[in-house]
C-alpha cells in the first residue's frame, strides 16, 4: 500500500522526502515519475524478504517444538471459531485483491493478494490443526502443519523477491521481447527490427526500439508510424510507452 501511494503521487515538491527541482514539480516529468513507479517494487521487495524472513522463523520454532515434544496447550472451541471467522474473512479479501491484481495487472496487488492467501491459508490450519490436535490428540500435528506452512510461507515471499528483484535489476522475459520484435516487424512500413529492449518501471512495461524504414517515407508517415506502434504495442501486450527511433540504413 506504501509502495503504490507513493508511486501514485504527482506534482509534488519532493520525493520520499528527498527535494524535486521546481521544474518538474508542476509536470509529469519522466525520470521522477519513473523513480515513482519504482517505489512499488521497491516495497514488494521489503514485503518479500518479511514473508521469508516469517517463513524461517515459523519452521524453526516449529522444528524446535517438535524436536523438544513441547506440551501442547489446551483450546477452547472458541479458538476455533475465531480461526474459522478469520479464514472467511481473509477468503473474501484474497478474492477481491486477487481480482484486480489480474485485471490491472499490478504487481504490488499481486504481492498483497498473495498475502492475504497465505494468511486465510494460516486460519484454516489453525481450524485443523484445533480440530486434529483436541479431537485425536495428536499433539505432533500442530507442529507438522507449522513446519508446512512455514515452508510454503517462506516460497511465496521468495518469489515475491526474486521478481521484484529482477525488475529493480531491468531483466525482461526474452521470450516476451522476442514476440515484441516480431509483432513490430511484421508491419507494411518496416523493413527490420535492429534493436530492442524492454524494462519495467514499477508495474509499468516501457519499450524502446530501433527500426529501419524506406529512405523515401516522409515525416507525418513516419509520425504515424509511431504512434500505431505505440497503440500496438498498449493495446495487445499492455506496454506502457513505446520509445521508437527510426533509421534509413543499416
Amino acid at each position: 500500500m506504501t509502495g503504490l501511494f507513493i508511486a501514485s503521487r504527482t506534482h509534488d515538491d519532493d520525493l520520499f522526502g528527498a527535494p524535486i527541482a521546481p521544474a518538474e514539480q508542476q509536470q509529469l516529468g519522466p525520470r521522477i515519475q519513473q523513480s515513482r513507479f519504482r517505489f512499488e517494487t521497491i516495497f514488494n521487495l521489503l514485503a518479500g524478504t518479511i514473508m521469508a524472513a516469517i517463513g524461517i522463523d515459523i519452521i524453526i520454532k516449529g522444528v524446535m517444538t517438535f524436536a523438544t515434544r513441547t506440551p501442547f496447550k489446551n483450546l477452547s472451541s472458541i479458538a476455533g471459531l475465531a480461526a474459522g471467522f478469520s479464514f472467511v474473512v481473509l477468503l473474501v479479501l484474497w478474492a477481491f485483491n486477487h481480482y484486480w491484481s489480474r485485471k490491472l495487472n499490478n504487481a504490488a496487488l499481486t504481492a498483497a493478494s498473495r498475502d492475504t492467501f497465505t494468511d486465510a491459508l494460516t486460519s484454516l490450519t489453525t481450524v485443523l490443526t484445533i480440530l486434529v490436535t483436541v479431537k485425536l490428540h495428536l499433539q505432533w500435528f500442530d507442529n507438522l502443519i507449522s513446519i508446512g506452512l512455514g515452508l510454503y510461507i517462506l516460497n511465496t515471499g521468495t518469489k515475491i523477491f526474486r521478481e521484484s528483484s529482477l525488475n529493480l535489476v531491468d531483466y525482461f522475459d526474452p521470450y516476451l521481447e522476442d514476440r515484441y520484435q516480431r509483432r513490430i516487424a511484421d508491419l507494411t512500413s518496416v523493413r527490420k527490427v535492429i534493436f530492442l529492449k524492454a524494462h519495467y518501471d514499477g508495474n509499468l512495461i516501457m519499450l524502446r526500439a530501433t527500426i529501419v524504414v524506406p529512405p523515401r517515407m516522409t515525416a507525418i508517415e513516419i509520425t504515424r508510424l509511431i504512434e500505431n506502434i505505440n497503440q500496438i504495442m498498449w493495446q495487445e501486450f499492455g506496454v506502457m510507452e513505446t520509445d521508437v527511433m527510426i533509421t534509413t540504413s543499416y
